[in-house]
């Protein structure tokens, strides 16, 4: 009774401290959330666009891996002036027209492998390829036309062309070995000097030394490569069963259409170009194509086709609208190239360059606490480990300026404890503190009620066998520590217990309604055990009932308490649930 009165008191004596405890853990966790804010988030703006977007981000570390590659056969016409007289074009013993074309490719490991499209290395001899060296060759058999006239009639060399193209001039056509060159991208080399691809270092081109593998054109079209350049910017491969209708790919290439210049730098710098999926078919030679819309262009062959994550799903292909951008257009599934990378068991894991590339942009696009110092520190590694990046400088340049005004550590690497650290790790110290303050509290609420009910179900209103049976509400008994009985009102008698002589061995004003024999469950309903029982009244009449003083003589004698346990009847405390001895008086008062 007393614990539970004293917490009863301590709750209502700290409501308003309990109150300012929960606005200081509201404001804590507030302030602890601000903590953790950095104030420079993504780079939108700075060099590689929006690179919160995911898309941009792929393409931007994929982009370095990408390269220009140049293939370049001797082409030879023989034309048919008379049964009698035919001439070899360009004439003299071993020349040849160089016919240059261009496509575009990806490495797929670090260790110059490139895949790309089987037609850019191995150009068919087809009638568009025919027409490529009739229009090449068309000025040179002008002028023999020209000399050998008798009529002297003269003929321009697009004349010459028509004629050669409608069959007017009969022709044949041979080609030399194909040879390709590998140009490395402006999104690795940086911006280039120079007056054309002559002009480009040695260090950032080579020639493809072997076709490792191969399916031509009739078949998947797809092809690996290799040129002699060792831990370079990659690409995965993807799992082109993945590719649906309507997805967005990302096709980065080199078209014809956008050489605007022969200035080095134009020309390898790479297009990149969204495209949609319109279908998925499989051709007559059972290879499965991409069908897509967009800008699709001749150049493009052999370039990537990228999902969202920046791993290869196509290969660009052909094209039904060959005069023009924007038509229906197909990319080679990524699938067919994984066989071939099977087949060759090669090794694609991304080697050192491409790990560091990645990690480095990761960080310079993140926007957790202290990333610009973090991508600063990674950029510069890169710049001078591998010198012929030349396009992180850009990055670089930003992500210091950036740098500069980052509450943050200026070194992302230390172990020493920064102020920034010290302030989070005191707000998660304060915050523990105010949250077991909170514990307690709740714990000891909960501890209160509990003792409140347990009082309620001790009361002797809510015991069976007191006056359960009455419909009118009991003398309520004030809580309060005088455990005197209060004054009745003036002219309303004391009812007096029946007197009877004191029992032996008792001291002479015990309580003579309560034998010694009495196992104190009265209280809860359970008849006295004694040999006059008293009548049971209406309600219960208070008397004084002072407790057993700790001299009495029956020190020894055992009692069972109101609680329920047994204990000595001069004892102060229960020797099982500590309930004090005043308890069982304020209980006893109220016994009817």
């Amino acid at each position: 009774m007393q614990n539970t009165i004293s917490s009863g008191a301590w709750l209502n004596r700290h409501r308003r401290l309990l109150r300012i405890v929960l606005a200081i853990g509201l404001a804590n966790l507030f302030l602890f959330g601000i903590s953790f804010q950095s104030a420079p988030t993504y780079a939108d703006g700075g060099p590689g666009g929006d690179v919160s977007n995911q898309v941009i981000r792929a393409v931007d570390i994929a982009e370095p891996a990408v390269v220009r590659i140049y293939t370049t056969l001797g082409g030879h016409l023989t034309v048919q002036f008379s049964a009698t007289n035919s001439v070899t074009f360009p004439q003299g013993q071993g020349n040849s027209y160089p016919l240059e074309l261009s496509g575009s490719g990806t490495f797929i490991s670090a260790h110059g492998d490139i895949l790309t499209a089987d037609h850019v290395i191995n150009p068919p001899h087809d009638q568009s390829l025919d027409q490529f060296l009739d229009q090449v060759a068309a000025s040179d058999v002008a002028a023999y036309i020209n000399q050998n006239s008798k009529s002297g009639s003269q003929v321009t060399a697009d004349q010459v062309t028509q004629e050669l193209q409608s069959g007017q001039l009969a022709s044949t056509t041979t080609y030399d070995p194909a040879t390709s060159e590998v140009f490395l991208n402006t999104s690795y080399t940086g911006p280039l000097t120079g007056s054309d691809l002559s002009s480009v270092p040695f260090q950032l081109k080579a020639a493809v030394d072997r076709i490792e593998m191969q399916s031509s054109f009739a078949e998947k079209d797809v092809a690996i490569v290799h040129v002699s350049m060792d831990d370079m910017p990659s690409v995965q491969l993807g799992d082109s069963s993945n590719v649906q209708q309507q997805d967005q790919l990302t096709i980065i290439g080199f078209p014809g259409n956008g050489d605007v210049s022969q200035q080095p730098t134009d020309l390898l710098t790479a297009s990149v170009n969204t495209i949609t999926v319109s279908s998925i078919k499989t051709t007559d030679a059972g290879a499965e194509v991409i069908q897509v819309g967009g800008n699709v262009e001749h150049g493009d062959s052999g370039g990537p086709g990228l999902d969202r994550n920046g791993n290869v799903v196509g290969i660009v292909s052909f094209g039904l609208s060959s005069n023009s951008p924007g038509g229906t257009s197909f990319l080679q599934a990524s699938n067919s190239a994984r066989a071939l990378v099977q087949s060759l068991n090669l090794d694609t894991t991304p080697g050192p360059f491409q790990k560091a590339w990645s990690q480095a942009f990761n960080d310079y696009s993140s926007n957790s606490p202290g990333h610009w110092h973090k991508a600063t520190s990674e950029f510069t590694s890169l710049a001078a480990k591998y010198p012929l990046f030349k396009a992180i400088t850009p990055y670089m340049n930003y992500a210091q300026s950036q740098a500069k005004n980052e509450r943050v550590p200026t070194s992302p690497t230390t172990t020493s404890s920064s102020p920034n650290t010290i302030v989070a790790y005191a707000w998660t110290f304060g915050g523990i503190v105010i949250l077991l303050l909170l514990v307690v509290l709740l714990f000891r609420v909960v501890i209160w009620r509990r003792n409140r009910n347990a009082l309620a179900i001790a009361s002797p209103t809510s015991a069976s066998g007191i006056n359960n049976a009455s419909s009118q509400a009991p003398y309520s008994m004030p809580l309060s520590r005088n455990l005197s009985p209060p004054s009745p009102p003036t002219g309303v008698p004391v009812s007096q217990p029946p007197q009877s002589p004191p029992v032996s061995g008792s001291p002479a004003n015990q309580n003579p309604s309560i034998s010694g024999d009495d196992d104190g469950m009265s209280a809860f309903g359970a008849p006295p055990t004694r040999t006059s029982p008293s009548p049971i009244k209406p309600y219960p009449t208070l008397t004084q009932v002072p407790p057993v003083p700790p001299s009495s003589s029956t020190s020894g004698t055992l009692r069972t308490w109101p609680c329920g346990h047994v204990n000595r009847s001069n004892a102060r405390y229960c020797s099982i649930c500590g309930e004090p001895a005043a308890a069982q008086t304020i209980i006893r008062r109220i016994e009817p």
